[in-house]
């Protein structure tokens, strides 16, 4: 569930907390422990164990449409302090935390959800500010981490022809290998799941087919596919056994090497386990 607190709400009942913004302004990390207390706790109730949330993007553009008030702050340490404390709350009701949008969207000006954002940053400015909330998170134990449908050319400069468009398409941090695997799992160290955002949102569909995304995402390293595809009614459920059957046949055929496989069922059960 994305039960953030604040603007995005799933439940829609229990506890209306105050958002990220009005926690991290706030200054006081004991209070985004207690949101997540709070969260932890009526999730748990309901045999819900995962939670989408906390939002770790750092709130850098005065003009993103999507994060602002579920953003912590626009001080990329107050960001990671503060996540870390609402993933420390949650995890005493034995829930699991997700840190997203990696690497980061909070210096966007589009909203993901409606199209597809670019940040065109270096590695060395993403550490200073968008990436540093994660070195916290990670350093804390987050078992989790949401990919960003966004483009960074400046660490994914690879393009694949897409089946949907026929031409060569910029791949977004969601499908790309240098992002997830170079960037995350190898250089920052993060040994938990690694999940894609909803691969249904237009920053991902309006270029590519379903079946071909979710194929390059796992190559890139990603371990847990979120709505690999519009389920809206019964005969949406054709479209969700096309891209397991492409995923099946795209490790049959060595697309995706077992490897691959392993190290995601390997993180997905570490964390089971762990819980």
């Amino acid at each position: 569930a994305d039960q953030e607190g604040g603007s995005v709400y799933r439940l829609g009942t229990g506890t209306a907390l105050p958002g990220n913004m009005a926690l991290g302004a706030t200054g006081n990390t004991e209070y985004s422990k207690q949101a997540g207390q709070i969260i932890g706790s009526e999730l748990s109730v309901l045999g819900i164990n995962t939670n989408l949330a906390p939002v770790v993007d750092v709130n850098n553009n005065a003009n993103n449409p999507v994060i602002g008030l579920r953003s912590y702050s626009d001080d990329p340490i107050i960001v990671g302090q503060m996540a870390a404390a609402t993933i420390e709350g949650m995890a005493e009701y034995n829930v699991i935390g997700c840190a997203k949008h990696f690497p980061g969207h909070g210096d966007t000006a589009t909203d993901s959800h409606y199209g597809l954002p670019s940040v065109d940053k270096s590695y060395e400015e993403l550490v200073k500010n968008e990436l540093a909330p994660y070195y916290i998170a990670i350093e804390d134990g987050i078992e989790m981490i949401m990919t960003a449908h966004i483009l960074y050319p400046q660490l994914e400069s690879d393009t694949i022809v897409s089946n949907k468009t026929g031409n060569a398409e910029s791949l977004p941090a969601t499908m790309s290998d240098n992002i997830i695997t170079g960037l995350l799992k190898e250089e920052m160290g993060f040994e938990g799941i690694v999940s894609t955002d909803a691969m249904n949102m237009a920053g991902i569909t309006a270029v590519w087919d379903p079946v071909q995304a979710c194929v390059i995402a796992i190559q890139a390293g990603a371990d847990m596919i979120c709505m690999p595809t519009q389920l809206y009614c019964k005969d949406d459920l054709a479209n969700l056994e096309a891209v397991i059957v492409g995923i099946e046949n795209a490790v049959k055929k060595g697309d995706i090497p077992m490897s691959r496989i392993d190290d995601a069922y390997n993180r997905i059960m570490k964390v089971k386990k762990d819980r």
